[in-house]
């Protein structure tokens, strides 16, 4: 009877949230709390697949759950990025009958990683693709240690594993498995020899403390690894991305022709993420990677646009040191002028005011690489101590906290702008409709 009233409720707020144009997880809080069995006594006609890690959950999930309904799949996924409990049955409650059954082929949900052993104790996990390990919210998360633990709980419940072949931290899920999934990348015009970033998460074995050694880095701690104490290394992938081309977009998966319209090393590894996760769950790989081809990254997260005639791009990224570093080094492949404008808010929204993660981000990287830097959003005096810190001329910063004159500073500038957005809210808006 609980089960049935969370039901009628949670799908009844949720139709309500719809018709006003508000999309929340109050319907899941709802039935969670009326039931906290709810999760439990769902029940699934497919095969159910989670994303979790650091980096790259909301992406390569959209990207599953593209590549399965592009080959004619059923697909339930929650698009919108919202991973608690409460998220995950939300997304449930919206397509599920009045009994609680889920009809479709696949279940695609991005779960955060600390939700991931709630979840999963609950429902049935066919598919289980952990992205990668790396430095995020500390003040929430800790360290990656705490958050592998974490996952750790959930990785019983999962028929399937599928791990990143090039992180050694997240790597060690599989440990007393031997039926892992794997993928990677090889060594790409990008790799370095040594790592770039502030922060490098695994520069010992994690699993005898011994000093850890690196063929080659993506980036952070992602690469080629291995421990000349006790033998940790980097597996053979099942799925390997080569011959990686940045200005096309081509490269292949294991020999096989591909293509991103993104072209990251962030990109290539989670679309070789998610070839791996469809193979895993049934397709074939030529059918996997001819849909992966046609994916196109959210124009919430990479859009184009002009202002006052001048080309704008917007990057978002978390608020993390590894995603602002990788968005700072595909901005540095650019060719001249160029203006990046930096937006950080963690200050309205959010109980968390950390900012140390700022002083994790290789700034440094562009003194004399960029004519101009703008920050802006709450935290604008925040980062503009910090590239005071890393080196760059105060006289080539603009500091503007209020997004609504953002445009008339904008025009003391010049070259492409690069909008680079740390925010979990969606508030990247504002800029965007000042600036259009």
């Amino acid at each position: 009877m609980r089960f049935a009233l969370a039901v009628i409720l949670g799908r009844l707020v949720r139709f309500a949230g719809k018709f006003i144009g508000r999309s929340t997880t109050l319907p899941g809080r709802i039935a969670l709390r009326l039931d906290h069995a709810f999760l439990k006594k769902m029940k699934f006609d497919g095969k159910v697949i989670a994303v979790t890690g650091s980096n790259g959950k909301t992406t390569t999930q959209n990207l599953v759950a593209h590549i399965l309904r592009e080959n004619g799949y059923t697909i339930i996924n929650n698009t919108e990025g919202s991973n608690l409990a409460a998220g995950v049955a939300t997304t449930l409650l919206e397509h599920c009958t009045l009994g609680g059954r889920v009809r479709s082929d696949f279940v695609v949900l991005e779960v955060d990683e600390r939700f991931t052993p709630i979840v999963f104790s609950q429902i049935p996990l066919d598919v289980f693709l952990v992205n990668n390990l790396l430095r995020d919210q500390v003040v929430r998360n800790g360290n990656p240690d705490i958050i592998l633990a974490k996952i750790s709980e959930a990785v019983p419940h999962a028929r399937r594993l599928v791990l990143n072949a090039d992180d050694p931290i997240s790597q060690q899920l599989g440990d007393g498995r031997s039926d892992n999934v794997t993928f990677g990348m090889a060594r790409t015009s990008r790799s370095t020899d040594t790592c770039l970033h502030l922060t490098h998460d695994a520069k010992v074995c994690p699993r005898c403390f011994g000093k850890m050694e690196y063929d080659f880095f993506h980036y952070n701690h992602i690469g080629s690894f291995h421990c000349p104490t006790c033998g940790y290394h980097t597996p053979t992938p099942d799925y390997l991305s080569d011959q990686v081309d940045f200005e096309t977009g081509d490269f292949t998966i294991n020999g096989l022709p591909a293509h991103v319209n993104y072209p990251t090393p962030f990109h290539f590894m989670n679309t070789t993420a998610a070839v791996a996760v469809c193979c895993t769950a049934g397709l074939p790989l030529e059918k996997a990677i001819a849909a992966a081809g046609t994916f196109e990254v959210s124009r919430e997260r990479y859009d184009e646009f002009n202002v006052d005639g001048r080309k704008a791009i917007l990057m978002l990224t978390k608020q993390n040191p590894v995603s602002l570093d990788q968005n700072i080094a595909y901005v540095l492949t650019k060719e001249s002028p160029k203006t990046v404008a930096l937006y950080v808010n963690n200050v309205i929204y959010t109980d968390d005011k950390d900012i140390s993660w700022l002083y994790d981000v290789a700034f440094e990287r562009l003194v004399g690489q960029v004519d101009w830097v703008v920050c802006s959003g709450s935290r604008a005096y925040d980062l503009a101590v910090r590239l005071e810190l890393a080196g760059f001329d105060r006289d080539h910063m603009i500091i503007e906290d209020d997004n609504s004159k953002l445009r008339e500073a904008m025009k003391r500038s010049e070259g492409t702008i690069w909008v680079l957005a740390a925010s979990a809210f969606g508030d990247e808006d504002g800029i965007l409709e000042v600036l259009r």
